[in-house]
């Protein structure tokens, strides 16, 4: 199961869906309040997010789920994991966001833009593209989480854990996914020139991690 970033739909994943073998099923999700999903009657953070997407998988009764989420889809992915850990067989956290060393939601946006040259052009362009669509109690929701810590954001997380962030990423930093991977007992994996937008920008690589990782028993 693949659950977007902040703002972002599905199509944030369409590059990965691409470059995936036809060997298993996936659901590819729009969050509340993005993309063709309305947004939720009351809070829409990332507890509230996988609460959400948690129900959803009760009532389709599908189970347990390798999760996949890229940045405040990583968090989401993570509280998912930790209210409802038979839902969920394991958790790969790509480029997680927001990052606790910054509490303010101008430093995260001034991150972003100075990431902007390291990122691929497609990831600009659908990242626009989605943002405009998107219900802006999302954005709101992510700036009032800002500064969680990562023992907070990983509690009751037992599933295994792997996180994922590219060596470029001005957005997630090193200490901030090592954080998050040493409170779960997980492992981190840094790519190589990789910036925030991994799943946009090397898709193929980020299968082959993916698929690696849900595959190892």
């Amino acid at each position: 199961m693949l659950i977007p970033g902040l703002s972002m739909s599905w199509h944030a994943y369409q590059w990965f869906l691409e470059q995936h073998p036809d060997n298993r099923p996936i659901l590819v999700i729009d969050p509340p309040g993005c993309g063709r999903s309305t947004r939720l009657p009351g809070a829409m953070d990332a507890d509230a997010q996988g609460a959400h997407i948690a129900a959803w998988l009760s009532e389709q009764q599908l189970g347990p789920v390798d999760l996949v989420g890229h940045s405040l889809g990583a968090v989401t992915g993570a509280r998912l994991s930790a209210q409802h850990p038979e839902l969920v067989a394991s958790l790969t956290m790509v480029s997680p966001s927001p990052d606790a060393r910054w509490p303010r939601m101008r430093q995260h946006v001034s991150a972003l833009v100075r990431g902007v040259p390291a990122e691929a052009p497609r990831v600009i362009a659908q990242a626009a593209f989605d943002y405009v669509r998107a219900n802006p109690l999302v954005l709101a929701d992510f700036g009032r989480q800002a500064g969680r810590p990562a023992d907070e954001v990983m509690d009751g997380v037992r599933t295994p854990v792997l996180v994922v962030r590219g060596t470029a990423d001005l957005v997630s930093s090193h200490k901030w996914c090592a954080d998050l991977a040493d409170a779960a007992g997980g492992e981190l994996l840094a790519v190589p020139d990789g910036a925030h937008g991994l799943p946009q920008q090397m898709p193929a690589e980020l299968v082959r991690i993916v698929t690696e990782f849900t595959q190892t028993p």
